[in-house]
């Protein structure tokens, strides 16, 4: 008994021992910049870790997040901090964060040093597919922004002389066009020529009709006949597929023909344009003046946060790519299969922080963030964010975001308020009829954006009140009516307004911006727009479309009579081909029937000699 005592007290010692040894600060530091720095992808730094093992307590003097974009600067960095975290799933290196505190919390400030870590192989965009296709339409959206040359204003458009250095080019390119299609349509009646013809058709449906089951007698026959039919069979079958995958890329060629036939519109549209350039009539609708005054800024915003978004979705999906692979186990040998545990822990989850600190112009905020976790599907709990900030001068923002991927779509939400902004100094624009800088205002904006899947949707709201202008950098250069009507538009601004949406649908891209400025400055431009200049837009928009017109109408009987003559062929054969797969398999319906009830026959047969011997036997 003493020496199983004994046994017991080292065994105990030496668990204790090993666990001291196990949870050690500089292990549990190690762990932490390990997991974080491989979910961000740069360098995640602890400084002064300090755990308690027995109240499970944990509090460090500093924390660095690299920004992987820039690794000179990082993301944000902390002060203090100390939070409470539990203890068995640290035995399975995951990392389960009860409350932390952060203090001090700063963005983007400098590093020491680089925070660029090694990486085993070359990873790919820290963004998801969809964010960057929505980020080259918003980057196109930028490139085809409008730019107004005020002194076209002061020009006159002779219509008849200008038409004479039109060089229309939809014309010939519908010729081209053509000549594709008709390239294009005979190798398709080639293709359609190599299927069955009407004659090899009717010589398969002569061939089914030869079978005749009510007359087969033997066994041999019935063995030939069903042969024959199986071969038959085989080869309706080998027609028919061959049908489908004809008859299935020509509807992805003549897809591809229609889809082409919207460049046509495209192309009228050039050559309008050119014509208008040639001109130099300026388009001053409504929605041109708001893209002006604000459709870069919008943009810009609008793209940080696809930033954000696309690097959060990126994380997501990488995470859930993490599972055990299906197994594919050989022929009548076993497989091993995954069951979760009761309750699976996420490999990395933050419960909840608190967090207070500083963001730009010394704005005090507070906050808490909730459920940051490496699988959301463990937890069935979005993250979400929920941030309030307050400045001397009364400025406040508002901040709520949630990031949903729990679902096999992506969501994500955010929501954010900026209430009783300064507006000092702040540059408006650089078109050349409104001062460029607010000396002095109050500014609000909100905004909302949501995102599902490929889809998504922003509104913006900005308002400005309160306004006094900053007149020195106004040009000086300005025609007399261009210097009037930049007065009457200053005269009567005391508020601006904007409202901007940003979405898409079904891959359909859609960017709009009004603003109160957009009436107030339109219809001065209209006003000093003569009805020459209209008369003229109108003339030369007609021209083209005149000469345009029969080109686009012969392309387009073009292709309706091609795919009728194409498709009826090819429809013709699959029908002829259907009607005789419905037969051969008739056909081999009744064989089958045939010789189960001959099998019936012989069977009984057999049953019945055998109980004649029988009675025989007994008889003995």
């Amino acid at each position: 008994m003493r020496t199983k005592g004994i046994i017991f007290l080292l065994v105990l010692f030496g668990i204790i021992i090993g666990l001291m040894m196990l949870f050690t600060d500089r292990w549990l530091e190690g762990q932490m910049e390990s997991i974080g720095s491989s979910l961000v992808g740069a360098r995640v730094e602890f400084d002064g870790v300090d755990f308690s093992f027995i109240r499970l307590h944990m509090k460090w003097k500093r924390l660095q997040v690299t920004n992987a974009d820039n690794t000179w600067r990082n993301l944000f960095e902390t002060a203090a901090a100390e939070f409470d975290l539990d203890l068995l799933p640290l035995f399975s290196k995951k990392v389960i964060i009860e409350n932390l505190q952060l203090e001090g919390l700063r963005f983007n400030t400098e590093r020491l040093t680089d925070g660029k870590i090694e990486k085993k192989k070359e990873e790919p965009a820290r963004k998801s597919e969809v964010m960057l296709a929505i980020e080259d339409k918003l980057k196109a959206e930028t490139a085809q922004m409008p730019v107004f040359n005020l002194q076209k204003y002061t020009k006159k458009v002779n219509v008849d002389s200008l038409w004479k250095l039109v060089n229309l080019q939809t014309p010939q390119k519908i010729d081209s066009l053509k000549g594709i299609y008709q390239q294009k349509y005979s190798e398709w009646q080639n293709k359609i020529s190599e299927l069955p013809s009407e004659k090899e058709l009717q010589q398969v449906t002569q061939q089914i009709q030869s079978i005749k089951v009510d007359q087969i007698k033997s066994p041999e026959e019935f063995k030939f006949a069903y042969d024959q039919a199986n071969q038959i069979y085989r080869q309706v079958d080998s027609s028919y597929k061959s049908i489908t995958s004809l008859k299935s890329d020509f509807d992805i060629d003549l897809a591809q023909v229609v889809e082409s036939q919207k460049s046509v519109t495209g192309w009228i549209k050039q050559d309008y344009q050119r014509a208008l350039n040639l001109a130099q009539i300026p388009d001053i609708s409504v929605s041109n003046v708001a893209k002006i005054l604000f459709g870069d800024r919008v943009v810009q915003m609008v793209q940080r946060v696809l930033g954000y978004v696309g690097t959060a979705r990126y994380y997501s999906e990488k995470m859930k790519s993490t599972k055990p692979e299906k197994e594919s186990p050989p022929r009548l040998r076993g497989q091993d299969i995954h069951f979760s545990a009761t309750r699976e822990l996420p490999k990395f989850w933050i419960k909840q922080i608190s967090l207070s600190g500083e963001a730009w112009n010394e704005m005090q905020i507070t906050g808490k963030v909730e459920n940051i976790v490496s699988q959301q599907t463990l937890i069935d709990k979005p993250t979400t964010i929920d941030i309030s900030g307050t400045r001397r001068d009364q400025a406040a923002l508002k901040l709520f975001t949630t990031l949903d991927y729990r679902q096999e779509v992506p969501q994500e939400k955010i929501e954010l308020s900026l209430q009783n902004m300064p507006l000092s100094n702040v540059k408006l624009t650089n078109f050349a009829l409104l001062p460029q800088k607010i000396q002095q205002g109050t500014g609000k904006l909100s905004a909302l954006l949501n995102f599902t899947g490929r889809d998504f949707e922003s509104n913006i709201q900005f308002a400005a009140t309160d306004l006094k202008f900053d007149y020195s950098d106004k040009p000086t250069n300005l025609d007399a009516r261009l210097v009037e009507l930049s007065r009457s538009i200053t005269e009567s601004l005391t508020l601006i307004t904007m409202d901007a949406q940003a979405a898409q649908a079904m891959d359909k891209f859609k960017f709009r911006i009004n603003s109160n400025l957009d009436e107030l400055i339109a219809s001065r431009f209209k006003g000093i727009l003569s009805a020459e200049i209209e008369k003229a837009k109108q003339q030369i928009e007609g021209r083209v479309r005149q000469e345009v017109e029969k080109y686009q109408k012969e392309l387009e009987m073009l292709v309706a009579q091609k795919e009728q003559e194409l498709r009826s062929q090819i429809q013709k054969v699959e029908n002829e081909v259907k009607k005789q797969e419905e037969m051969i398999k008739q056909k081999q319906k009744e064989i089958e029937n045939q010789i189960a009830a001959e099998k019936n026959k012989l069977q009984q047969k057999l049953q019945d000699e055998g109980k004649n011997k029988l009675k025989d036997l007994f008889k003995k």
